[in-house]
């Protein structure tokens, strides 16, 4: 069907509705389990919108900046490297291009699908994709806003396979130093904070954590029940 089509754009608005309403039947029997290993006052940090999945689910206050946005695999690692500084030090710029092709062609595809969004460099370093924020100054505001929350001393760490992530980034983020930390891969990888996400070993990345989070929370809550032992 033509996206351009008045049929398409009457019937888009139902479609999404009824994957939205799927993945929540799907999801809802991991929900109680979750919040066990999760609770109210941890800062969930993430490279994508898994972050906001889990505190709607939950019905967490948003004590993290990393909801509604994602990060290319390269900047992720140098913000967990440094996170203090990122989250209480550092300051927003935008710019008008992403520093990665593959950046510029996904804003490019959401701008005609959706909406523009504001591209932000932390300390002109890490680049940020606010997703789902429709000017410079709501992304700002937020981010600062809900950087301050963050529990440095409760933090959940979640990373993935995406987003230009390679077998280098995976092992850096098996190298950081967070306690609570997991890392969904689509690649087998030896470390104590890598999940292998069989069911996207042949897509060369883990798929959307906010559609399919039934399976990440399936993973999450294996994992911690097997370090909990």
């Amino acid at each position: 069907m033509n996206r351009n089509s008045l049929l398409y754009k009457l019937l888009k608005p139902c479609y999404d509705v009824i994957i939205d309403f799927e993945s929540w039947v799907r999801r809802k029997p991991y929900i109680a389990d979750v919040a066990k290993m999760v609770n109210r006052e941890t800062s969930i940090i993430s490279s994508n919108c898994f972050a906001g999945r889990i505190m709607q689910d939950l019905g967490m206050k948003y004590n993290s900046p990393t909801l509604g946005l994602y990060f290319m695999y390269p900047d992720y690692i140098e913000f967990l490297q440094h996170l203090e500084f990122y989250l209480k030090d550092a300051k927003i710029h935008f710019v008008e291009h992403s520093k990665y092709l593959l950046g510029d062609e996904r804003r490019e595809e959401w701008t005609r699908k959706k909406h523009w969004y504001p591209i932000g460099l932390l300390d002109g370093k890490v680049e940020i994709h606010f997703l789902h924020y429709f000017s410079e100054e709501e992304a700002a505001v937020k981010w600062y806003r809900r950087a301050k929350r963050v529990n440095l001393d409760n933090l959940l760490i979640t990373g993935m396979d995406q987003n230009l992530c390679s077998e280098k980034d995976i092992i850096a983020f098996e190298e950081l130093p967070f306690e609570n930390k997991i890392f969904f891969s689509s690649r087998k990888i030896k470390g104590k904070s890598i999940v292998y996400m069989k069911e996207f070993a042949d897509k060369g990345q883990v798929g959307d954590p906010y559609r399919k989070a039934y399976l990440f929370y399936r993973y999450i809550i294996k994992y911690f029940k097997s370090i909990l032992r």
